[in-house]
């Protein structure tokens, strides 16, 4: 590191940690401005999150062109549900989770296909794990316009 990157450096850790501004306020101003980047809704909803009980969830979305055909899909990805239902109507709560988020996703209409994992790790061994996969067609979750919980 150079004289002149670190004095780049220093300068702007102290300008940054003087700022008296709301951290709070930042980040929510970034947020904002992620979310215009990418559309309101990239972030699956709390209502998704607790409708299964997950611990977390990862967001992932592709469009690729394969033998001169355009592919675009999401990807939601659900990290060990709590909700005993995931036991014994897994597919139902994955066609309500992507008929959510497909309402609350203002660029949904820009994707094929909602690919949804839920995904159980053992908390003994968090090496061992078990993913399930359930596709949906975006046209086939808008045109459901009254969803069942």
């Amino acid at each position: 590191m150079t004289w002149k990157q670190f004095a780049l450096l220093c300068f702007l850790s102290t300008v940054i940690s003087s700022c008296a501004c709301d951290p709070e306020r930042m980040v929510r101003g970034m947020m904002w401005g992620f979310n215009k980047m990418v559309g309101e809704g990239y972030f699956p909803s709390d209502e998704i999150l607790e409708f299964g009980d997950f611990e977390r969830v990862e967001v992932n979305m592709n469009q690729q062109r394969i033998d001169g055909e355009d592919k675009s899909f999401i990807e939601l990805r659900f990290y060990n549900g709590k909700n005993p239902a995931l036991q014994y109507q897994q597919e139902n709560i994955a066609f309500r989770c992507a008929e959510l988020y497909a309402r609350d996703y203002s660029k949904i209409k820009n994707y094929d296909q909602v690919i949804v994992y839920f995904i159980f790790s053992d908390p003994v061994n968090p090496e061992n794990y078990a993913i399930n996969e359930y596709s949906f067609e975006i046209a086939e979750l808008l045109n459901n316009q009254n969803p069942e919980p």
